[in-house]
Protein backbone atom coordinates (compact mmCIF):
# COMPACT_ATOMS: atom_id res chain seq x y z
CA UNK A 1 0.00 0.00 0.00
CA UNK A 2 1.09 3.71 -0.63
CA UNK A 3 0.21 6.74 1.42
CA UNK A 4 0.20 9.66 -0.94
CA UNK A 5 0.49 12.84 0.71
CA UNK A 6 -1.58 16.39 0.00
CA UNK A 7 0.28 17.34 -2.36
CA UNK A 8 0.70 14.30 -4.49
CA UNK A 9 -2.95 13.73 -3.88
CA UNK A 10 -3.48 17.44 -5.57
CA UNK A 11 -1.43 16.29 -8.36
CA UNK A 12 -3.58 13.41 -9.20
CA UNK A 13 -6.62 15.71 -8.52
CA UNK A 14 -5.49 18.23 -11.34
CA UNK A 15 -4.00 15.45 -13.57
CA UNK A 16 -7.17 14.10 -13.80
CA UNK A 17 -9.11 17.29 -14.81
CA UNK A 18 -6.01 18.04 -17.16
CA UNK A 19 -3.63 15.35 -17.91
CA UNK A 20 -1.75 18.25 -20.13
CA UNK A 21 -1.28 20.00 -16.63
CA UNK A 22 2.52 21.78 -16.86
CA UNK A 23 4.33 21.49 -13.56
CA UNK A 24 4.36 25.27 -13.25
CA UNK A 25 0.83 25.62 -13.39
CA UNK A 26 0.06 22.53 -11.19
CA UNK A 27 3.03 24.28 -8.68
CA UNK A 28 1.11 27.64 -8.75
CA UNK A 29 -2.43 26.03 -7.82
CA UNK A 30 -0.96 24.25 -5.15
CA UNK A 31 1.29 26.67 -3.61
CA UNK A 32 4.84 24.82 -3.88
CA UNK A 33 7.29 24.28 -5.86
CA UNK A 34 7.77 23.13 -9.73
CA UNK A 35 10.88 21.13 -8.66
CA UNK A 36 8.80 19.52 -6.02
CA UNK A 37 5.86 19.14 -8.49
CA UNK A 38 8.38 17.59 -10.78
CA UNK A 39 9.84 15.09 -8.31
CA UNK A 40 6.57 13.92 -6.90
CA UNK A 41 5.07 13.39 -10.61
CA UNK A 42 8.05 11.16 -11.27
CA UNK A 43 7.79 9.21 -8.23
CA UNK A 44 3.99 8.54 -8.84
CA UNK A 45 4.38 7.31 -12.28
CA UNK A 46 7.50 5.32 -11.45
CA UNK A 47 5.53 3.37 -8.81
CA UNK A 48 2.16 3.23 -10.78
CA UNK A 49 -0.07 4.81 -9.29
CA UNK A 50 -0.34 6.92 -12.25
CA UNK A 51 -0.32 6.56 -15.82
CA UNK A 52 -0.55 9.40 -18.55
CA UNK A 53 -2.34 8.39 -21.54
CA UNK A 54 -4.58 9.85 -24.30
CA UNK A 55 -8.21 8.80 -24.33
CA UNK A 56 -9.82 7.90 -27.73
CA UNK A 57 -13.83 6.78 -29.00
CA UNK A 58 -13.21 3.33 -30.34
CA UNK A 59 -15.66 4.18 -33.05
CA UNK A 60 -13.95 7.41 -34.17
CA UNK A 61 -10.70 5.66 -34.40
CA UNK A 62 -12.04 3.00 -36.39
CA UNK A 63 -13.15 -0.07 -33.54
CA UNK A 64 -17.15 -0.33 -34.67
CA UNK A 65 -17.28 -3.14 -32.32
CA UNK A 66 -16.30 -2.75 -29.22
CA UNK A 67 -17.12 -5.20 -26.46
CA UNK A 68 -17.51 -6.37 -23.00
CA UNK A 69 -17.09 -9.98 -22.01
CA UNK A 70 -18.05 -11.04 -18.79
CA UNK A 71 -16.56 -14.91 -18.45
CA UNK A 72 -16.93 -17.73 -15.70
CA UNK A 73 -13.81 -19.76 -15.28
CA UNK A 74 -12.47 -22.30 -13.31
CA UNK A 75 -11.31 -20.59 -10.28
CA UNK A 76 -8.38 -22.33 -9.62
CA UNK A 77 -6.61 -21.15 -12.68
CA UNK A 78 -8.06 -17.77 -12.73
CA UNK A 79 -4.90 -15.89 -12.25
CA UNK A 80 -3.14 -18.07 -15.05
CA UNK A 81 -6.80 -16.78 -17.30
CA UNK A 82 -6.70 -13.11 -16.03
CA UNK A 83 -2.49 -12.96 -17.32
CA UNK A 84 -3.25 -14.72 -20.36
CA UNK A 85 -5.78 -12.24 -21.09
CA UNK A 86 -3.94 -9.21 -20.48
CA UNK A 87 -1.41 -10.06 -23.15
CA UNK A 88 -4.13 -9.53 -25.81
CA UNK A 89 -3.43 -7.11 -28.32
CA UNK A 90 -7.57 -6.51 -28.73
CA UNK A 91 -8.01 -6.68 -24.69
CA UNK A 92 -7.73 -3.32 -23.13
CA UNK A 93 -9.22 -4.10 -19.90
CA UNK A 94 -9.57 -7.13 -17.58
CA UNK A 95 -11.19 -6.97 -14.00
CA UNK A 96 -11.94 -10.32 -11.35
CA UNK A 97 -14.90 -9.38 -10.46
CA UNK A 98 -17.85 -10.58 -8.47
CA UNK A 99 -21.63 -11.52 -9.18
CA UNK A 100 -22.49 -13.33 -12.82
CA UNK A 101 -19.22 -13.33 -13.95
CA UNK A 102 -15.55 -14.13 -12.26
CA UNK A 103 -14.38 -11.77 -14.83
CA UNK A 104 -15.01 -8.87 -17.45
CA UNK A 105 -12.78 -7.80 -20.05
CA UNK A 106 -13.37 -4.68 -22.06
CA UNK A 107 -11.97 -5.35 -25.70
CA UNK A 108 -11.86 -3.23 -29.00
CA UNK A 109 -12.67 -4.59 -32.73
CA UNK A 110 -12.66 -3.16 -36.10
CA UNK A 111 -15.67 -4.86 -37.21
CA UNK A 112 -18.01 -7.80 -36.01
CA UNK A 113 -16.02 -10.44 -38.34
CA UNK A 114 -12.53 -9.22 -35.97
CA UNK A 115 -14.67 -9.85 -32.84
CA UNK A 116 -15.55 -13.53 -34.38
CA UNK A 117 -12.09 -14.47 -35.04
CA UNK A 118 -10.95 -13.32 -31.22
CA UNK A 119 -14.02 -15.13 -29.69
CA UNK A 120 -13.68 -18.70 -31.60
CA UNK A 121 -9.55 -18.23 -32.31
CA UNK A 122 -8.26 -16.73 -29.25
CA UNK A 123 -10.44 -16.64 -26.42
CA UNK A 124 -11.41 -20.59 -27.11
CA UNK A 125 -7.70 -20.87 -26.67
CA UNK A 126 -7.23 -20.47 -23.22
CA UNK A 127 -7.88 -23.04 -20.91
CA UNK A 128 -10.17 -23.04 -18.37
CA UNK A 129 -12.46 -20.27 -19.14
CA UNK A 130 -15.78 -22.32 -18.73
CA UNK A 131 -18.36 -19.83 -20.28
CA UNK A 132 -18.79 -16.37 -22.29
CA UNK A 133 -21.14 -13.95 -22.28
CA UNK A 134 -20.55 -10.69 -24.95
CA UNK A 135 -22.26 -7.41 -25.46
CA UNK A 136 -21.55 -5.58 -27.98
CA UNK A 137 -21.73 -2.06 -27.18
CA UNK A 138 -23.93 0.34 -29.22
CA UNK A 139 -22.40 3.68 -28.24
CA UNK A 140 -20.71 5.56 -25.49
CA UNK A 141 -22.47 8.01 -23.59
CA UNK A 142 -19.40 8.92 -20.88
CA UNK A 143 -16.09 7.86 -20.54
CA UNK A 144 -14.51 9.49 -17.83
CA UNK A 145 -11.35 8.00 -15.60
CA UNK A 146 -11.57 11.15 -13.04
CA UNK A 147 -12.70 9.48 -10.39
CA UNK A 148 -11.21 11.44 -7.93
CA UNK A 149 -9.56 9.89 -4.91
CA UNK A 150 -11.15 8.62 -1.60
CA UNK A 151 -11.89 11.23 1.04
CA UNK A 152 -10.81 9.78 4.35
CA UNK A 153 -7.11 9.56 5.01
CA UNK A 154 -6.25 5.80 5.85
CA UNK A 155 -8.34 5.70 2.09
CA UNK A 156 -5.04 7.55 0.72
CA UNK A 157 -3.64 4.42 0.60
CA UNK A 158 -4.34 1.74 -2.61
CA UNK A 159 -3.16 -2.41 -2.58
CA UNK A 160 -0.53 -3.22 -4.86
CA UNK A 161 -1.79 -5.20 -7.51
CA UNK A 162 0.47 -8.20 -8.88
CA UNK A 163 2.90 -7.46 -11.47
CA UNK A 164 1.18 -8.62 -14.41
CA UNK A 165 2.37 -8.64 -17.97
CA UNK A 166 2.25 -5.66 -20.52
CA UNK A 167 1.02 -5.72 -23.68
Amino acid sequence: MVMLDKTEREIVKLLQKDGRMSFVDMAEQIGVTEGTIRRKFYRLLEEGIIKIAAVTDPFEVGFNAPAIIGLNVDQSRIRDIVEQLTRLPRVHYVAMTTGIYDIIVYAFFADNRELASFLLEELSKIEGITNTQTSLVLDIYKQDFAFGLPQRQDEGRRRRRRSLPAH
